[in-house]
């Protein structure tokens, strides 16, 4: 669905009486070389620069009325090599030489697109190919050799096998009959590997094909009437020719094996074809014809397998053309007197539309037709169209109106002078012509419609403004104010204006006010296609396409890889060369927005996937969908998500409820948008949304939609925040779907016709958080037997029919559960006698009961029980066992608070929490039954609250006698003692019991040595002193001592181990983790999903590892974990572990702070100074060791540490010593001085 414009014509005149003989480019310095002759028979060759200047000129060895051959520029050689009929072979670069002969001339001669290898035919049909140091690689027969690849005919499917019509036998003799023309033509396939050759043989034209080295590989089919013509396609597919029929010519073409592939015919007025010649990428093929007026280029290009002819060039005395190896899209014309530089570009034949009353119609040219489809009323795909018109002469260029909806289109015909303008209503009707006429002013090569009887053209003399009056006056006006080369005429209608482009990328309005370009935006370069849209305060914003794929917005660059582009009101679609659609919103964003590169990992409303090289047609401007065309050239329309959003944001504003949710239910769009939109709005609407719904199944699909989440902020957050990079918030929104349908239910239930409503009332129910199915039955239940039935049928497919009997059943209602169990899967002989025994039950509180308790509904079925309870007291066996089964001692206890079995409640608590061993919430639920004193005297004990437990049991009123509270005292005191809580178990001997000596003991064991005496002297107990606190005195101080030994030397071992071990560097440390057996690496097994590191011993990601696999690492960590622990000599964990270690000595050294001060009190005491200073020293030793290398320990931890995974890895923050700024191992407390005597030496 494009045509080719042409975007600049320059024409080059020879000199006076100079003839244009032959033509060549040089592209990398931008030359033209044109060989001509003078009136004196002299060869000369001229040089132009990219400015089509003449720079320079030498005369070649030979005479101007010799017939050349070629002429081709070697790039590497840096020279210009000629060959002539006769046989010579010169070259011109530095100077002029004859480098060779062919004594039997030359007949044909074409260099390989390599400049490698010159292939050439001479006057005695042999094939030569030379180097390009002309020295020969092979020689032989034209018409020798055998095929390389020959064709097997099985004998069906031939030509001959099948009908071709009257008189096509007739025909094909003629033409056999007709005599050949003798020219030979070669051509090269685009990557030098084969060579085609075209000659006359036994009086039929004859295609062979070669190879690179010279070998014959394949002789194309025998075709009657084919002319000497001949261009390999440079993709490789195809070769070329023309055959002329008796009543049409055509072009057909062959493969590389010689089977015949297609053809086309050229236009009927075509009488003579002269050349076929290809562009460098294959996309369009010049013919030069001869159509009786004159000869012309014919430029065709093919899609969905139809060759349209795009542009046909004229000219006086046209001999060939010559393509521009690297820009596709330039051509040189060349002429007798001169040539012309053509510069072409594939535009869009799609109107870009403003308005919602437009066409959207298409004009592919195909020679004098134009083929038309109006694309909103109609999809027809190419080749085909609603309607061909006919424009009786081949169509330049097509221009659509900038005014009004823009249904009109001009045509400038081949002529470049004759405008037509056609119009058409809106709809499928055919265009009709309203006006044709003829510009007065120079030759133009594109025009536009600016309005009704205005035309803006584009020529030679730069733009000119034609105006049309009602009786056909036709006044031209010249439009300056540009000072460079305008390329582009481009119809906004988004702005109602025509834009001009020059050479510069500077957009030039064309002001019907002034006759002037008004500068309008500047371009980073020069564009190919061009569009502007309104942004409000921003101004108008001009969007441009370069040659190279670069896509502007003013001066932004948008997009350096874009292959397509349409803009729109609204936004901006462009397709990329990664195969991706995207969408800008017009707004602020599309100039300083920030646009996302592609990335298939991201899933993003403002791009998505499509087929590699689509393009894009058309995008609908009121509607969602684009129109794209494939490579092959069929169209697909698609609805992408960002636009099918943008027409449901509109509808929404609208107020369009129906269309908006139709269109989310066609294009599977989350139904939670209507209102996460705008929430308030539709709140305030319901009413309004019903009755344009109006339909009770989409207002189910809505409302079973609707879950708590918000996505606008989740799914569609819209083109603008994903263009501003914004995160994605949670987008939980709690309460969300029960809100939406309490509020719509009163709505639904209100309406006239409310019954039509009811499975949506029922739905709002049923989504409701958690569903209100209790609210649903009672609704059922209100109805009459036929809706009733109807209604139950439909809360049955909402939900599970289990689920629904037991809510049924849950309301006590039992003909409504009768009624549920008869729509379900249950057996009859199961439901049947459960709800008779239940409807047999005298007791109404019971019949709830035990409902309830079949539901799983314990607290409201003790509830009913406790209410059975006091209608009948006898049922309290049921209710203890119903208490403790489900453990509802709370709920019985608020439930009989007032009951004479409250106490019993309370015990059974009791006993409970007991068994629980929670004894202390166990002795407060002993206290309240107020029977169960001993229970709690026992928790109490059990607890370790001896005093609670002493002081209940010794009450008046507690019922114990003075030996159970000696036995309790004993008691409470071994617990207390198993506890190590040895001086409340001394206390309470003490007071309750006579046992002074097992108290002393304890004391004794609990180190209290000042309480120990006290206690001997009170109780007149002295020689306890001697007996049990001295002995027991001298033995801790013994066991104190070397305890403490121990840790010092224990600390200073550790600390000397750790400054060897810091010794060692990080690098060696790593080496060292390399090969360490305390490391287990992945087995092979396992997915190698990361990489290794410096710091990094196994694999440091296990996110794709097997079950089996996951399982062996965490056993291996588990292992590696008590490596580490163990801290073996040498490994990598060392130095953790004796960190860790030393971490342990201070906190022992800092629990015997107070166990040396209260020794050495009681040592002094007793006259044993000089073992208190002993112990004393001993310990202060420790401590300054302690105090003096705790710092460096842990201030100073290495940064090698082993990771989650169990691998080994660096800390995040290290300084730059190499240490980190957080240890691993926090730094302990240290000890202090306050457990000093001073006195002491």
């Amino acid at each position: 669905m494009r045509n080719l414009s042409i975007l600049g014509e320059t024409a080059v005149e020879l000199p006076d009486n100079h003839r244009l003989l032959e033509l060549c480019v040089d592209v990398t310095e931008e030359r033209a070389f044109v060989l001509c002759g003078d009136d004196s028979a002299t060869a000369r060759m001229l040089t132009y620069d990219n400015q089509y200047t003449l720079t320079d000129e030498c005369v070649l060895p030979f005479s101007a009325s010799e017939q050349i051959m070629s002429m081709h520029y070697v790039m590497e050689r840096e020279h210009v090599v000629v060959a002539v009929a006769s046989g010579d072979i010169c070259t011109a670069g530095s100077g002029v030489e004859v480098v060779g002969t062919v004594d039997a001339g030359i007949a044909a001669c074409r260099w390989s697109p390599d400049d490698e290898i010159l292939a050439l035919v001479t006057g005695e049909a042999r094939v030569l190919l030379m180097t390009a140091d002309f020295d020969v690689l092979c020689e032989h027969a034209l018409d020798e050799g055998q095929e390389e690849s020959v064709m097997v005919n099985v004998g069906w499917g031939t030509r001959e096998t099948q009908y071709q019509g009257r008189g096509v036998q007739q025909e094909d003799e003629q033409l056999t009959q007709q005599e050949q023309s003798p020219e030979i033509q070669v051509s090269w396939r685009g990557d030098g590997q084969f060579l085609a050759v075209s000659f006359v043989r036994a009086g039929m034209r004859e295609i062979r094909v070669f190879s690179r080295d010279g070998q014959l590989h394949s002789v194309c089919e025998a075709v009657a009437g084919l002319e000497h013509t001949l261009a390999w396609k440079p993709s490789g597919r195809l070769i070329a020719a023309t055959e002329k029929r008796a009543h049409r010519h055509e072009v057909v073409f062959f493969e590389r094996n010689g089977l015949r592939h297609g053809e086309f015919a050229l236009h009927a007025d075509t009488q003579r074809a002269l050349a076929l010649s290809w562009n460098s990428e294959s996309s369009v093929l010049a013919a030069v014809v001869d159509v009786g007026a004159g000869v012309c280029v014919q430029l065709w290009a093919d899609r969905n397998y139809h060759w349209y002819m795009k542009q046909e060039l004229r000219g006086a005395d046209i001999r060939r053309v010559v393509w521009d190896p690297e820009d596709p899209m330039h051509v040189l014309v060349v002429c007798a007197a001169g040539f012309t530089s053509v510069r072409l570009h594939s535009v869009p034949a799609v109107a870009h539309v403003a308005s919602t009353e437009s066409n959207a119609a298409s004009c592919v040219v195909d020679g004098a037709q134009v083929l038309y489809t109006p694309f909103a009323h109609a999809n027809v795909p190419p080749p085909m169209s609603l309607h061909t018109l006919d424009a009786r002469v081949p169509v330049r260029h097509v221009s659509f109106a900038a005014f009004g909806a823009g249904n009109g289109f001009a045509l400038l015909l081949a002529d470049r002078r004759t405008v037509v303008l056609y119009t058409c209503d809106s709809g499928r009707s055919c265009p009709q012509e309203i006006r044709r006429f003829v510009l007065p002013g120079s030759d133009a090569r594109q025009i536009a419609w600016l309005e009704s009887g205005v035309v803006v053209s584009l020529g030679a003399s730069g733009v000119e403004i034609t105006r049309i009056d009602d009786g056909d006056e036709v006044v031209t006006r010249s439009c300056p104010g540009c000072d460079s080369p305008v390329v582009l005429l481009s119809a906004a209608p988004h702005v109602g204006r025509v834009l001009a482009e020059d050479a510069r990328g500077r957009v030039f309005n064309v002001s019907l006010a002034t006759e002037r370009l008004e500068l309008y935006a500047e371009l980073p370069a020069q564009c190919v296609e061009i569009d502007a849209v309104d942004c409000g305060d921003l101004g108008v914003v001009v969007v441009g396409r370069t040659a190279r794929n670069q896509l502007y917005a003013n001066a932004r660059l948008l997009s350096p890889a874009c292959s397509s582009f349409y803009l729109r009101k609204d936004v901006l679609v462009f397709t990329t060369t990664t195969h991706y659609v995207r969408f800008v919103a017009i707004n602020e964003g599309l100039i300083t927005g920030d646009i996302p590169a592609d990335d298939e990992a991201v899933v993003s409303e403002a791009r998505r996937r499509v087929e590699r090289g689509s393009t894009i047609v058309l995008a609908s401007p009121t509607g969602d969908a684009v129109v794209f065309q494939m490579p092959r050239g069929n169209l697909e329309t698609v609805r992408p998500r960002a636009l099918v959003l943008a027409a449901v944001r509109q509808a929404l504003d609208a107020r369009q409820y129906r269309e908006a949710l139709m269109a989310c239910r066609v294009n599977r769009i989350d139904m939670n948008m209507l209102y996460d939109y705008a929430p308030a709005a539709f709140m305030g609407d319901l009413a309004e949304f019903v009755a344009q719904v109006n339909e009770a199944d989409l207002l189910n699909l809505f409302v079973s939609s609707l879950r708590d989440e918000d996505v606008t902020q989740t799914m569609y957050t819209g083109i603008q925040s994903q263009l501003a990079g914004e995160d994605r918030p949670d987008g939980a929104k709690p309460g969300k779907t029960t809100a939406v349908c309490r509020a719509l239910r009163p709505v639904l239930q209100s309406v006239a016709d409310a019954s039509r409503f009811m499975p949506t009332v029922l739905t709002t129910l049923m989504c409701e958080k958690p569903p209100a199915i209790d609210a649903a039955l009672q609704i059922i239940a209100a109805l009459g037997q036929d809706r009733r039935d109807a209604a139950l049928t439909y809360l049955l497919f909402l939900s599970d029919v289990n689920t629904v009997y037991d809510a049924a059943l849950g309301l006590y209602d039992l003909p409504l559960a009768l009624l549920v169990a008869q729509r379900s899967q249950r057996d009859p002989r199961e439901y049947l006698p459960a709800l008779g025994e239940l409807n047999a039950l005298p007791s109404e509180e019971y019949r709830r009961f035990r409902i309830d308790s079949q539901l799983g509904r314990h607290e409201s079925a003790l509830g009913h029980l406790c209410a059975a309870l006091r209608e009948d007291a006898d049922r309290w066996t049921e209710v203890a066992g119903f208490i403790q089964q489900h453990r509802l001692f709370r709920q019985g206890a608020e439930l009989l608070a007032d009951h004479k079995r409250i106490g019993d409640v309370y015990v059974m608590y009791g006993d409970a929490l007991a068994a629980d061993k929670e004894w202390g919430q166990a002795a407060a639920a002993y206290l309240l039954s107020q029977k169960a004193v001993a229970q709690a005297v026992e928790a109490f004990v059990q607890n370790k609250e001896w005093r609670s437990a002493m002081s209940l049991a010794s009450a008046a009123d507690s019922g114990f006698g003075p030996q159970a509270v000696y036995d309790t005292a004993r008691q409470a005191s071994a617990v207390l003692e198993d506890h190590h809580m040895f001086g409340d178990a001394a206390a309470v001997l003490l007071e309750y019991t006579e046992e002074t000596e097992d108290a002393v003991m304890l004391l004794v064991r609990g180190a209290h040595w000042a309480e120990a005496v006290r206690c001997s002297h009170a109780r007149e107990r002295s020689d306890l002193i001697e007996t049990t606190v001295r002995p027991a005195m001298d033995a801790a101080c013994e066991s104190l001592e070397e305890d403490i030994g121990e840790i010092g030397e224990g600390f200073a071992a550790k600390v000397e181990r750790l400054r060897a071990v810091r010794l060692t560097p990080l690098s060696q440390m790593t080496e060292m983790a390399g090969v360490d057996d305390s490391v287990d690496v992945m087995p092979d097994t396992a997915s190698m999903a990361s990489q290794f590191s410096t710091f990094t011993a196994t694999l440091t990601d296990i996110s794709k590892i097997t079950g089996s696999t996951a399982r062996r690492l965490s056993k291996n960590k588990r292992k590696a974990e008590r490596k580490r622990v163990r801290g073996k000599k040498g490994s990598v964990f060392e130095e953790s572990y004796l960190v860790d270690s030393l971490s342990k000595l201070i906190a022992r050294v800092r629990v015997h702070q107070d166990a040396v001060r209260n020794l050495n009190l009681a040592l002094l005491q007793f006259g044993r100074a000089a073992a208190a200073a002993r112990l004393q020293r001993v310990f202060a030793a420790v401590v300054e060791a302690v105090l003096r290398d705790g710092d460096w320990v842990f201030d100073r931890q290495r940064v090698l540490v082993q990771g989650d995974a169990g691998q080994i890895d660096l800390v995040d923050d290290v300084t730059a010593e190499g240490l980190p700024a957080t240890p691993r191992l926090p730094k302990p407390v240290l000890p202090t001085d306050a457990w000093r005597i001073s006195a002491l030496p």
